[in-house]
């Protein structure tokens, strides 16, 4: 059976109560989809009119009930013209959800800065957030134009315009890019990350989501990363994992998500779309798709049966 979808994969677990009791110790982890942002990024805007990127977004609900959707992107028309109406999807994605009360997702909108983050709130519903940053200074400069400080700076003025908002339960979202690598400069250490992400753990921030912007995290890298930060106090629930899957690269990333559960790191971001990539700093060549349904499902499975096993040997 391919486990495909949320439903498929519900469907199959259920069939052994052991497999269902782990995946509930595990707090039942449904994915959260970046299909219609990250994996339009580079994509051409004439093949995703306004009605198929709706169908895309009913096939998500319909089949996959992932926890959030990211819905696009609040961002220049003139560098992605294909998000110019991601504020519209999202309002039409948020009616949708309304009443919805079992699988609901929560709807997101990625926001660059303050300025469009102010304009948002004036013509939306939307109140949930993905902000945007990056462990490399050159890269942060080439992708919003903004360095490391000033973009904590930009991140923290943003914090307080969402907080004076006075919303319902409003979550925000934080991506760090490059970890453990930036495409422009290479190789960032390892003690400097830890350090940007015990600053951003001090803010109200719900989700630091750890981005594998060139596709090449080992899995010794990200448990030095993940395990040192917890010493420092953050808690391990609070990370969720952006990975980019190159070619024959597969195992390596089923081994990162299978060390990722040992830590109950239970969020990824997956996608429907083959594509996505920071396509501002990247060349086409080197950019890799996201994390598909099927290899985070067939990942999720087999770590559930391997537990069980194991659980079963220590009696």
């Amino acid at each position: 059976m391919s486990l495909l979808s949320y439903r498929i994969f519900l469907s199959k677990i259920k069939t052994n109560n052991n497999w269902l009791k782990i995946y509930q110790g595990l707090n039942c982890p449904r994915p959260f989809d970046v299909s219609l942002r990250d994996g339009l990024q580079t994509a051409n805007p004439e093949y995703y009119p306004l009605l198929k990127k709706r169908d895309i977004y009913h096939e998500i609900v319909f089949n996959d009930y992932p926890r959030a959707i990211e819905i696009g992107s609040v961002v220049s028309e003139k560098v992605f013209p294909i998000f110019k109406d991601s504020v519209q999807l999202c309002d039409e994605a948020i009616q949708d959800q309304t009443g919805n009360k079992e699988n609901k997702s929560d709807i997101y909108l990625l926001v660059p800065n303050k300025e469009k983050l102010s304009r948002l709130l004036e013509i939306s519903k939307c109140a949930n957030f993905s902000l945007i940053s990056s462990v490399s200074n050159i890269f942060q400069r080439r992708n919003v134009n903004k360095t490391l400080d000033e973009t904590k700076q930009n991140i923290n003025e943003m914090l307080e315009i969402i907080n004076n908002k006075n919303m319902i339960d409003p979550r925000v979202k934080l991506y760090v890019s490059c970890i453990d690598e930036c495409p422009l400069s290479g190789k960032v250490d390892k003690d400097f990350i830890i350090r940007e992400l015990l600053y951003y753990n001090n803010l109200s921030i719900d989700e630091i989501c750890l981005s594998d912007t060139c596709g090449t995290l080992e899995v010794n890298d990200f448990e030095y990363i993940v395990d040192t930060c917890k010493r420092f106090g953050i808690p391990m629930s609070k990370f969720s994992l952006h990975l980019h899957v190159k070619p024959h690269r597969q195992k390596v990333i089923k081994n990162i998500i299978n060390s990722a559960l040992d830590r109950k790191i239970i969020n990824f971001d997956v996608s429907i779309i083959n594509g996505g990539g920071c396509s501002v700093t990247m060349k086409s060549e080197d950019m890799s798709p996201n994390l598909s349904y099927s290899l985070y499902y067939e990942t999720l499975f087999e770590y559930i049966k391997d537990k069980c096993i194991i659980d079963e040997l220590k009696k």
